[in-house]
């Protein structure tokens, strides 16, 4: 079976809450469109007609603005564990006593939360290295090889041996899996509050372009 996280549910509701604002998005856009009886522009007077239009483009360009940002959040990449370490390689952040700041957002948000994701690694990498570790000692018994398990030779006829390292290697898999499922609800969810923190403006300015274009185009 698939390893899971419980991360995953997380995503799989924020990804239902963006979806439901891009078909909000997208049927207002096409009721806009559809709807506001742009055809009528040529009957109105030059200013009128102006500031019609106008109205009209602010609604409809806000409307494609939020169906845009929602398609974004939709569209961010789930990140691999090796591209998560790669960062974290790259930010200079492998000493998590290092006093000086880290300089990549998503390390640092990682970092702030190691004990439910590091599963008692000190850093990232620690645990992707851990993985190729334990895959390494696995493939080598099953070779016939004797490799070395936390400091000791394995013999290949060593069952217990075997199954501590193949359970160690499942915990450190389902444990990168977790961490990959929360890095990328924790993107998305940055994308989206972003989003949110500009929707109760952006949606003053709507209602107010669909009066104005209402009160400029009606007749008399």
């Amino acid at each position: 079976m698939p390893v899971t996280s419980p991360a995953a549910a997380a995503l799989a509701d924020l990804r239902s809450t963006v979806k439901w604002l891009v078909g909000a998005a997208g049927g207002t856009a096409v009721v806009l469109v559809g709807g506001l009886q742009l055809t009528r522009l040529h009957d109105l007077g030059t200013w009128r007609g102006i500031v019609s239009a106008a109205a009209a483009a602010v609604a409809i360009g806000l409307a494609l603005w939020l169906l845009t940002a929602a398609a974004r959040i939709l569209a961010v990449p789930r990140p691999s564990a090796t591209e998560i370490s790669a960062a974290e390689i790259n930010a200079g952040s492998l000493d998590p006593d290092d006093p000086e700041p880290m300089s990549d957002d998503t390390v640092r948000w990682v970092r702030n939360h190691a004990e439910t994701l590091l599963a008692g690694e000190r850093t990232v990498t620690d645990l992707c290295s851990q993985r190729a570790l334990a895959q390494e000692a696995l493939g080598a018994l099953r070779r016939g090889q004797q490799p070395q398990w936390h400091g000791r030779p394995v013999s290949a006829t060593d069952l217990r041996a075997a199954q501590q390292i193949a359970a160690a290697l499942h915990d450190t898999d389902a444990a990168l899996v977790a961490l990959e499922d929360a890095v990328h609800h924790y993107r998305c969810q940055e994308k989206l509050a972003a989003l949110l923190a500009w929707l109760p403006w952006a949606g003053t300015v709507f209602v107010i372009a669909v009066i104005v274009f209402a009160i400029s185009s009606a007749d008399g």
